[in-house]
């Protein structure tokens, strides 16, 4: 499927450090693409600081969504942040672990001094000198954190189409400067348009459409009783009739099916029904805009 083909696409530019260009209409599934191969969805905020991920496997993507306004400078503090932000799941277990350890010395030396401190002939304002192994165990680990290098070996530009030219060569800027590869994914034109930018397309390595899925990938997907995250269908396959005519209705496009799989779940529930018909399938395709099939 079309998804297998951006993760073929995106080691590509990832193993030969290249930029490349992803393109295809809107709601086909380019952004869920870059999240699901990025991970971004497995990325936790703890805080304003500090980040986790929800398995043990390593994170070395950057997801960027263009703003609407940016400009160099913006362009390149939010790439700074976000592969900041991926650096930091590195840290985070150096972190705790140093947090751990130098509470417990921290405690031992305060006990410690107490304990001379309350013997009798000694002075509290001559208390002993404090054990340096705190001192030495934070320089270790403070080592420890330099030596964590920049994970990061591709960032993804989702809505490339919103960046403005002199951003366009700041993001040449940070990828002549970097060690990634790079991917911008926008809607189709957008080869044309960096091709007027001689210096920025002589670095781009690869293209990809992405394009809607066909009858055969969508009759493929839904006999598996797939079902967008958070929606319940009924269990079983839906029949032929059913699958022709979510292929009808959505050409393919994988958020125009998302969102009538969601609608058909809605009908099925105000209506108290149980199974998935051609006539539930109509029913909820009036309640949606999605063009004229």
């Amino acid at each position: 499927m079309e998804h297998r083909r951006f993760v073929e696409f995106c080691d590509a530019c990832r193993n030969f450090r290249y930029i490349g260009l992803c393109y295809g209409p809107p709601g086909i599934g380019k952004t869920l693409s870059a999240v699901r191969y990025s991970r971004a969805d497995q990325i936790q905020p703890r805080d304003a600081w500090t980040n986790e991920v929800k398995d043990n496997r390593p994170i070395d993507t950057v997801l960027y969504t263009t703003s609407v306004v940016n400009t160099p400078s913006r362009v390149d503090i939010d790439i700074s942040m976000a592969k900041e932000r991926v650096r930091n799941i590195l840290l985070d277990p150096i972190l705790q672990e140093a947090r751990i350890v130098l509470d417990e010395i921290r405690l031992k030396d305060e006990k410690r001094r107490r304990d001379i401190i309350d013997k009798p002939g000694c002075s509290p304002e001559n208390p002993p000198a404090v054990d340096p192994t705190y001192f030495e165990t934070y320089k270790h680990y403070q080592a420890r954190q330099r030596a964590v290098s920049d994970p990061t070996t591709l960032i993804l530009v989702d809505e490339a189409d919103r960046l403005h030219m002199n951003s366009l060569e700041q993001m040449r800027s940070i990828f002549d400067q970097g060690t990634a590869g790079m991917v911008l994914i926008g809607m189709p034109g957008i080869e044309k348009r960096i091709a007027r930018f001689p210096q920025f397309y002589s670095r781009i390595g690869f293209v990809h459409e992405f394009r809607p899925l066909d009858a055969n990938q969508v009759q493929e997907l839904l006999p598996r009783c797939w079902a967008p995250a958070g929606i319940k269908l009924p269990d079983g396959p839906l029949s032929p009739e059913v699958v022709a005519s979510l292929i009808r209705m959505t050409g393919g496009n994988f958020r125009l099916l998302t969102r009538l799989l969601t609608q058909i779940e809605r009908v099925l529930s105000v209506n108290d029904l149980h199974h998935v018909s051609v006539e539930v399938v109509e029913a909820a395709r009036d309640s949606l805009v999605i063009g004229t099939n």
